[in-house]
């Protein structure tokens, strides 16, 4: 069952994060994750979480971005999304992220952006063939991403992003 993240499900969505990620990683985006959902310049956040027996297996959250050259395009960047390591493999991840952009759709969202691995997120209709410049330098240009949310090509198709103050930290670029 996918569903809107509450106050009470801030500890389990660390410890899924804690459970997903490497060692190197997973205390950063453990607080990556609730910090985001505190971050008031990130408002509107959508923060859902995957329950399965009543416990919570999996998370992503999406927080308002901007496009520098066009303030008034909505989009979201999707950061981080998390499957405890028991469910991976089970398709979870697919459907949070499926979730997510039916509700950013219905919210007038034009563009989801996201920093992660293309081999997972093209599956889910990323691509890196754009003209979207991320934050700060990357090391990895292939992983910045976009997905256009309604069905309808946008007219805008470049320009800076600008993301809430948990995200403005050039270490996690």
């Amino acid at each position: 069952m996918i569903r809107e993240a509450t106050e009470q499900d801030l500890q389990p969505i660390q410890d899924v994060c804690l459970d997903a990620f490497e060692s190197d990683e997973r205390e950063v985006v453990a607080k990556l994750a609730i910090d985001i959902i505190a971050d008031e310049s990130s408002r509107p956040v959508v923060a859902l979480v995957a329950e399965d027996d009543g416990a919570v297996v999996g998370m992503v959250i999406f927080s308002r971005v901007s496009i520098q050259e066009h303030s008034k395009t909505q989009c979201f960047i999707l950061a981080p999304l998390a499957v405890s390591g028991a469910s991976q493999r089970r398709g979870i991840g697919g459907l949070l992220i499926a979730e997510g952009m039916k509700r950013l759709r219905e919210y007038g969202v034009e563009f989801v952006f996201v920093l992660g691995d293309p081999r997972y997120y093209t599956r889910h209709g990323f691509r890196a063939d754009h003209g979207f410049i991320a934050p700060y330098p990357l090391e990895y240009p292939e992983a910045w991403m976009v997905r256009t949310v309604g069905d309808t090509a946008p007219a805008v198709d470049s320009g800076h992003i600008r993301c809430c103050r948990t995200l403005d930290v050039k270490e996690l670029w």
